[in-house]
């Protein structure tokens, strides 16, 4: 068997029929939400970005509409990214590699998204940026210290991108023990093998890796 064929035996066994999968984490009409919870998530607890956005929303009434000029403002109002952290959001864990905390980096990638030749503002400036296949975009989130390819990744997953995929921990210990024989995907093999069998499962990609995630998810 193929490793395609073995993953979509188990996805088969495992995850069952895809109508019945959940569906996947998306703030379509907030790239406020999107960048916390992207930002908040790397190597973070799934509990601890919830409760930052349930936080964010109690400050915010207007927060599933919120711009990433409008969460750039609210950092400003409460002091800057540091007293954001600390005083609305209550959470001042440190972006993955760093000393900053992680409104730092948001605050600085909203900056960069807004600072571009076409202004990424909103969700469906960053949607239509990626159908585009504007790089530069990318470029200017990923050039942030602290932000990786995930970083990337989820963000535009939470906006509504379902081509996308994030291949994090749980999602390539699950390929790689489906597949076995010692395997070590990278991401890009695992990127590849989820858009492969999303393929043949007539399914978005976004909502493979949520299935499998969830899957994998202690906390399920």
């Amino acid at each position: 068997m193929t490793d395609l064929d073995l993953l979509l035996k188990a996805i088969a066994e495992d995850l069952g029929d895809p109508s019945g999968w959940g569906a996947p984490v998306e703030f379509r009409d907030s790239l406020a939400l999107c960048a916390l919870n992207s930002a908040f998530s790397l190597r973070g607890s799934s509990a601890a970005a919830t409760n930052v956005l349930a936080r964010y929303r109690a400050f915010r009434p207007t927060a599933d509409t919120d711009s990433g000029a409008d969460l750039l403002l609210a950092m400003d109002g409460a002091g800057g990214p540091t007293d954001f952290a600390r005083d609305i959001l209550r959470n001042e864990s440190k972006l993955p590699g760093t000393s900053r905390v992680r409104p730092e980096g948001i605050y600085e990638g909203l900056s960069r998204l807004t600072a571009l030749e076409t202004p990424i503002s909103n969700t469906e400036h960053l949607r239509t940026a990626v159908a585009a296949g504007d790089t530069s975009v990318k470029a200017a989130w990923l050039s942030v210290k602290g932000f990786g390819a995930l970083a990337w990744s989820y963000l535009i997953m939470n906006a509504g991108v379902g081509t996308e995929t994030k291949p994090d921990v749980m999602v390539q210990r699950y390929l790689a023990r489906v597949l076995g024989d010692g395997q070590k995907l990278t991401p890009a093999r695992t990127r590849d093998l989820l858009q492969l069998a999303a393929e043949e499962l007539n399914v978005e990609p976004r909502d493979l890796d949520r299935a499998i995630w969830l899957h994998e998810s202690p906390s399920k």
